[in-house]
């Protein structure tokens, strides 16, 4: 990772290459304002200005961080990415707009961890993930979130929604 990004996001270099992997995604230039678009297409998302600043800073960033398990030898770690791409259909839509009811804030999507969880933005900064029906709170800044993802926290349960 360049040494700037890493200053932007308050990690020196030098603790990035030990403590965590960090790539760009391959398929697009980056940065890129394209996943920005395809949200704004998506008339059903609050593509807020927070939400544009941090797409427009870290679209297609994955980052793989703690925890991490020790298979065949190998350490495995968790990761996020930064691909708003792969939670912007109709159905992403309808989740957001349940998620954010507990929030009590609008979301847009970001991307994924690992899988399992969809990371959102509000408009006033915060980021919250949401699971099946469980909405967590990750971070109140940008600062706080990545240094919650370098340290291995997970967001916290703020309550579930129903239908």
């Amino acid at each position: 990772m360049d040494p700037v990004v890493c200053s932007v996001i308050g990690w020196s270099w030098e603790q990035s290459k030990r403590r965590y992997r960090i790539s760009y995604g391959q398929e697009l230039d980056w940065p890129t304002g394209g996943s920005v678009s395809i949200l704004s297409e998506c008339t059903r998302f609050d593509v807020s200005a927070a939400a544009r600043r941090f797409l427009e800073a870290f679209c297609k960033l994955r980052v793989e961080h703690p925890p991490s398990i020790e298979l065949k030898g190998r350490e495995i770690f968790c990761w996020t990415e930064f691909d708003p791409a792969r939670v912007c259909t109709e159905r992403d839509a309808r989740i957001a707009g349940r998620c954010a009811r507990v929030a009590s804030e609008s979301l847009c999507p970001l991307g994924i961890d690992g899988f399992h969880l969809t990371v959102y933005v509000s408009p006033s900064g915060r980021f919250y993930a949401g699971m099946d029906s469980s909405v967590f709170a990750y971070a109140d800044h940008v600062d706080e979130f990545f240094a919650k993802l370098a340290g291995g926290s997970r967001p916290q349960l703020i309550g579930n929604w129903e239908l």
